[in-house]
């Protein structure tokens, strides 16, 4: 039987050290996308590299901007020399693992991945699981993630002395999507962080252990058990998008899961007590945002505009219903598809800042 082409869904290979150390296991020839902030921070990464004699080594500017298309050209067009057996690493935050995704995906028909991950978020939620995307303009509005790929990496780089950089805010946004697995997923987790609450490593392996274990039983999202991740993602978005993005993603999954529970509640599924319970939790735990900033937001925001960015929502039906996560039970979610008649209701609260 041939191997399995690159990218191909396996268990995750986490190695955790310092990047100079794991920089050797880099074969000669290889291509790195790089966050040029990271870069800054961090001046012995990119001699580090250089030293693996790279083919290139291409720089991104991160945050939402590197999920573009023109960012995509850039990096295929600088692994446009890289054999099929060859490695691809990307070294940054969320958004350049996701355009390198595609990229490794692209190239070739598909290289070898390698995601080394230097923000808390990505640490916990986006180098695992194999998905990559990049975003589009659709009548004005960037749309996130409309176009994309599964490419698992071949491995995982997690390196401490990366995240020693990072910003409270940085540490906050990464902080709630991992709790956002913990809520949904894990219940005695979740009573355990809410009496203590876990040191960064700790954080990092728990939300690793717990997506992988949806993963891996729906690689490619054939069955849709992969949707629970999307838990607080379907408001989320829509916030992130509306703020042109000076909301960071964390934050505004963290306003999204907030709002999902509101509907939750609306509908009957997710009890009372469990709202209140997960929500505390969050703004005690990593602190997430109060509902007077999605507020701000969704006030600023023609409603046709929220319309058009929920039916450009990969996970939207096709009726214009959204397929939600919603807790039933603390540690426990399920996908519901929920009518715009159910949002709209809820919005003038929402424009409020207030608890509906």
């Amino acid at each position: 039987m041939s191997p399995l082409p690159p990218g191909s869904y396996s268990p995750p290979n986490d190695r955790w050290g310092s990047f100079t150390k794991l920089v050797t296991r880099l074969p000669e020839g290889s291509v790195a996308v790089v966050d040029r902030t990271v870069a800054r921070f961090h001046p012995t990464l990119i001699p580090a590299i250089e030293a693996r004699k790279p083919r290139a080594i291409i720089q991104l500017v991160g945050g939402e901007r590197a999920k573009s298309l023109i960012s995509l050209q850039k990096v295929l067009a600088g692994g446009i020399t890289l054999p099929r057996s060859g490695t691809l690493v990307a070294v940054g935050g969320g958004t350049v693992g996701d355009v390198a995704t595609v990229a490794a995906h692209l190239l070739k028909r598909g290289v070898r991945l390698l995601q080394v991950p230097t923000t808390l978020l990505a640490a916990v939620d986006s180098s695992l699981g194999g998905k990559g995307a990049v975003d589009l303009v659709v009548r004005g509005r960037v749309v996130k993630n409309p176009a994309g790929v599964f490419h698992y990496a071949d491995e995982t780089w997690l390196c401490p002395e990366l995240y020693a950089t990072l910003s409270d805010a940085q540490v906050r946004e990464g902080s709630i999507e991992a709790w956002k697995m913990v809520a949904s997923l894990d219940a005695s987790l979740f009573k355990r962080y809410v009496r203590t609450p876990p040191k960064l490593e700790k954080l990092v392996k728990d939300a690793r252990g717990l997506k992988e274990g949806v993963c891996a039983k729906d690689p490619y999202e054939h069955q849709g058990l992969r949707r629970v991740l999307n838990f607080g993602h379907t408001f989320g978005h829509v916030l992130e998008s509306l703020s042109r993005f000076k909301l960071s993603h964390g934050d505004a999954v963290g306003l999204g899961i907030l709002w999902a529970l509101d509907v939750g509640r609306h509908l009957g599924i997710t009890p009372e007590p469990v709202a209140h319970e997960v929500e505390r939790a969050l703004a005690r735990g990593p602190g997430v945002l109060g509902r007077d900033r999605a507020a701000e937001i969704a006030q600023r925001a023609p409603l046709k505009d929220v319309v058009a960015l929920l039916d450009a929502d990969k996970k939207a039906g096709a009726n214009g219903e959204l397929r939600m996560v919603l807790l039933t039970a603390v540690g426990t979610a399920e996908v519901v598809d929920v009518m715009p008649k159910t949002w709209r209701a809820l919005w003038p609260a929402w424009t409020r800042g207030a608890r509906p």
